[in-house]
Order: structure tokens, then sequence, then C-alpha cells
């Protein structure tokens, strides 16, 4: 009667057991078995399975997020060079690394059976980055940083990478963002920018005038040279004309005046003397400059 009862205990106990649980690693994750004697020394890549079959102490999947993670760090640091405080924020990629995946399951204890990322970054980088952060850019002053901000990001991603060799954390990209100057260095920014722009400005006008200027030069050669065409054309015409009225030709035009006169029906008698006069004189030098005038064009 015993043994029945015995047994009667002892099937239920091995029909459960031969049903092992069924359990699974994740994409991005990793695996080890915990036994009652810590963990099995394989590690588990994603993948579903059963753990092996128990009666007392069973055993359990541990798991561990080896996925890539983005993460923000912000900071408020004194920058002793301009005796002010300075904020923004540091943003990085980073993941777990391979070679230290036993290191971590042995020194991390997991929750709910999963070791987050979040827990291996705080617990080895964070402390880690925060320091070399604020070392690296409290060498600088404000103006520094807001011309050389790539640079800048640059030499802390080097840093902090070099500052976390040997620990689980393996740092990917790294940079600055969101940079906020002292609202003192803000407002002398926005002052050079407006005198900057007043500048560009007044260049710009003052090339406006130059070309005002130098097209008004332009101009004035051109109506220079045009009163000097001009005037070496009169003079032609006074050397010709000179050349040319001699006082045989104003008798001879002189007289032909008179015989014009005769044939007018205005006549106007002169007395003898009159016709050596200065009036005859201009009306026959008249007459032979429009003649001049006529041929030169």
């Amino acid at each position: 009667m015993r043994l029945i009862f015995v047994l009667g205990l002892l099937i239920p106990l091995l029909f459960t057991s031969a049903c092992a649980e069924r359990v699974e690693v994740p994409p991005a994750h990793v695996g080890k078995v915990l036994t009652k004697n810590g963990y099995k020394p394989e590690v588990v890549l994603p993948s579903k399975f059963r753990l092996d079959m128990c009666l007392f102490y069973c055993d359990k999947l541990v798991t561990l997020t080896i996925a890539d993670f983005g993460h923000l760090e912000k900071f408020k640091v004194f920058m002793p060079k301009d005796q002010l405080n300075m904020s923004f924020d540091v943003r990085m990629t980073g993941a777990i690394s391979d070679g230290v995946i036993d290191h971590v399951f042995d020194r991390i204890p997991p929750v709910n059976d999963n070791i987050s990322v979040k827990h291996v970054y705080n617990t080895y980088a964070q402390p880690v980055i925060r320091d070399v952060v604020r070392r690296v850019v409290a060498k600088y002053s404000i103006n520094e940083i807001a011309s050389s901000r790539e640079s800048l990001s640059q030499e802390l991603f080097q840093e902090v990478s070099s500052a976390l060799k040997g620990t689980p954390i393996e740092i990917k990209r790294l940079g600055l963002a969101d940079i906020q100057f002292p609202k003192v260095i803000t407002q002398a920014k926005e002052r050079a920018a407006e005198r900057r722009e007043l500048i560009e400005q007044e260049k710009a006008q003052f090339e406006i005038q130059k070309i005002q200027m130098e097209r008004d030069l332009e101009r004035e050669k051109m109506n220079r040279a045009i009163a000097r065409e001009k005037a070496i054309g009169q003079k032609e015409v006074n050397d010709l004309l000179a050349k040319s009225v001699t006082d045989k030709y104003l008798a001879y035009r002189t007289l032909e005046v008179l015989d014009k006169m005769a044939t007018s029906n205005n006549k106007v008698f002169l007395p003898v003397e009159a016709l050596g006069t200065m009036g005859l004189q201009h009306a026959v030098f008249s007459e032979q400059v429009k003649q001049v005038a006529g041929k030169k064009q």
C-alpha cells in the first residue's frame, strides 16, 4: 500500500519532468544556462531549445542583450577659460564587446533572467565617459568649441574609446550635439553677425557707387573726345579759310555780290568808298564760310 502511494507521487513528477521548459534566445541576444552550480561555459546564440529535465532544481536561461544601442548624455560644464557654464549633449552609439561576454555574465546580476545593455553601460561606461568628456571639453574656450566642433567630437571619440578599452562597452560613434552657449556669448555672436552684415552692405554699396563713378568717368571721357574732335574740325576749317581767302579772292567775291545786288529788287546804293568797308567784307566772308562748311560735310 505504501509503495503504491509513493509511486502515485513519483509518476506525476516524472511525467512533468519529461516535458522540460522550452526557452528562446531572441535575435541580438546571447544566452547562458544557469544551473545550481553556476553558468554552463557555453554561450548560446539566438535559438529555441528545451532545458534539461529536472526533478528538484531546474536550470534556467539567462540572456544578455548585445544589440547596438544609442545613448545620450547631458552635460553642464564650467569652462575655466571663460568663467562660464556651458550645456551640451553627447550622442553615441555603442555595443557590448564580443570578448567580454563571459565577464558580463559573471559580474552583472540578471533582472527577470535578462542582463540589459543599459545595466552594463551604467556600470562600466557612464562614469568613464562623463569624466573624460568633462576633462577634454574644459581644456578649450567656448569660442574654440564653437569654431572646432567637428575636431573636438573626433578628439572625444578617441579619448573615450581609449578609456573604455578593457571594459565590456565598445563605442562606435560619439559626437557633440545641441550645444547651448551662455547667453552673454550668444548675444556677443549676434552683435558680431550684425556688424558683419552691415560691413557687407557697405561693401555692396561701395561697389555700386564705384560702378556709377566709372560709368560717369567713361561718359566724361566720351564728351571730351567729342569736344576735341569738334575743335580739331573747327581748326581745320579755320586753317582752310585762312589759306583760301586772299585779297584777290575778296575782290572777286565783292564783284559777285554787287552783281547779285544789281539784279535784286532790294537794291541799296552805296558810295564807292563803302565797297571796302568791314560790313561788305563780312558778307563776302560769311558766304565763303558756308561754302567751305558745305564741302567739309
